[in-house]
């Protein structure tokens, strides 16, 4: 059996034609693969016209038949007689015109329309509303920062072992600026006993002097302690988690009182919890200050 491509793509079987066999059979041309375009169908690209509208083909997928039976083609599918075949082919079906401008909805007016219309509703012009409620949001972000610290401190309180009193007392101190005049160190105590959990020697903690900051000469243990603080299984894990659960709920509730939508609130608290109890595990008292920086991120 041999065949060979007729004028429109189809596969004719030559074996007996004039009886010449099939040593008269030519190479089948390349362009028959399955991926070729076989029929000799060129798809044109769109068109830009002189008014400006763009002329596009319209296309359909169609199968194409091999001019063979079934059995017929499998005795020289993969053969160098019919290595591949095209069965379905894309063409072009007519065409279609496109108007760039029908994307153009409104006009300049009607834009101008809309605006002076916003302009006498609102008194003030939608850019500078928009500004306005990006200040809007920042103040609620900054005032979740103030209720953050404000939940910190109360967790530490807690997580060193005070009374919910004093951890009031210690969240109320950080944020009246007047606590510094107060002789009573209860709730400072009890805040330092908490920080001192969460760096792992149980003791008051100033950042700056002691906690991790002393272990800088060791590099294994600092590291271990980190990884400590990091672990909310461990001991100074779970003060750590504390302080931060405390600091993430004043922040969210703080925003939403204040008129934040609840879910950017959420979002906003989540991302600061998270940035906070990673500061806080690396240096001990630095939750606060991450915490602040995050709401310009």
């Amino acid at each position: 059996m041999a065949v060979v491509m007729g004028a429109d793509g189809q596969l004719i079987n030559t074996s007996n034609i004039g009886g010449v066999g099939a040593s008269l059979i030519p190479n089948l041309a390349p362009n028959i693969g399955a991926l070729a375009n076989v029929g000799g169908s060129v798809i044109p690209s769109g068109v830009t016209n002189d008014d400006g509208t763009i002329t596009l083909p319209t296309i359909e997928m169609k199968t194409r038949d091999p001019g063979l039976a079934l059995g017929e083609m499998q005795k020289i599918y993969g053969t160098k007689y019919m290595p591949m075949f095209q069965f379905i082919e894309a063409q072009q079906t007519g065409t279609y015109t496109y108007d760039p401008t029908d994307d153009n909805m409104m006009s300049p007016e009607e834009l101008d329309t809309i605006r002076q219309e916003f302009e006498a509703e609102h008194g003030m012009s939608a850019d500078q509303a928009l500004q306005m409620a990006q200040m809007e949001r920042m103040g609620q972000k900054l005032g979740g920062a103030t209720g953050a610290a404000a939940g910190s401190a109360f967790g530490a309180a807690m997580a060193g072992g005070a009374q919910v009193e004093t951890g009031l007392g210690a969240a109320f101190d950080t944020i009246n600026p007047l606590s510094f005049l107060k002789k009573d160190t209860t709730t400072a105590d009890a805040v330092a006993a908490g920080r001192g959990m969460i760096a792992g020697d149980g003791k008051p903690l100033n950042a700056m002097t002691s906690g991790p900051l002393a272990n800088v000469s060791a590099p294994y243990s600092y590291t271990s302690n980190v990884m400590n603080r990091l672990n909310p299984t461990t001991t100074a894990g779970k003060a750590n988690l504390k302080v931060t659960g405390f600091a993430a709920g004043a922040d969210f509730i703080t925003q939403v009182a204040m008129g934040a939508d609840p879910m950017d609130a959420a979002k906003d608290a989540g991302k600061t919890a998270v940035l906070g109890y990673v500061a806080d595990a690396i240096l001990p008292g630095s939750g606060n200050v991450v915490r602040f920086l995050s709401k310009f991120i």
